[in-house]
């Protein structure tokens, strides 16, 4: 009797452990990893500030905010939509304008960023909140911005969330993940 009562008690912890260890996989675990960001494929967005130089208009030569329906307003040609576009893409927005307007007959455009959206951390950070996002940034320099771990965080695995065409987008990314401005990271607890 004493040997059936071990037997099925060992049968009864193996699913039971399981099932225990089951429930302790990492929240993203189930999440596709980020894509790798890279510095040329960064799309303006609402919040943004940029300098837009104009060359041989010098009236035009100033810094702007992307407003709320993704444009910026100049004092000579009105808005100009520049959301989800490259700076690239921004100049040559500007220089259509220009040129379609008959400003300029052969315009030449400069972009430079100034202020761009900040990135959010949260979760187990010693300092979550918002913080100025820098060129190149990665995973690791957020967190470390945010004060480091806590003790009770899941270091080197985290969610971030990004904006994709208007929708978020939620992935799994490592310490050497590139992030990009506006991005809302998030680190999880640890269970053991």
């Amino acid at each position: 009797m004493r040997w059936f009562a071990k037997s099925a008690l060992a049968m009864l912890a193996l699913p039971l452990s399981t099932l225990l260890l089951a429930g302790c996989a990492a929240p993203t675990s189930g999440m596709q990893k980020i894509q790798a960001a890279q510095s040329d494929e960064y799309h303006v967005s609402v919040g943004d500030k940029i300098r837009v130089v104009v060359q041989d208009l010098k009236d035009l030569d100033n810094d702007y905010v992307v407003d709320e329906t993704g444009a910026i307003s100049f004092p000579m040609i009105k808005q100009v939509s520049v959301r989800d576009k490259t700076y690239r893409e921004v100049e040559l927005a500007v220089e259509d304008t220009l040129r379609n307007q008959k400003i300029l007959v052969n315009p030449k455009v400069s972009v430079q960023p100034l202020d761009l959206r900040p990135l959010y951390i949260l979760g187990e950070v010693n300092h979550p909140g918002q913080y100025a996002y820098r060129q190149g940034m990665t995973v690791f320099a957020a967190v470390s911005a945010a004060g480091g771990y806590t003790y009770r965080a899941k270091s080197g695995e985290v969610a971030v969330t990004r904006n994709v065409n208007g929708q978020p987008l939620t992935r799994s990314a490592r310490e050497d993940s590139m992030v990009l401005p506006g991005d809302q990271i998030r680190v999880y607890e640890r269970w053991f």
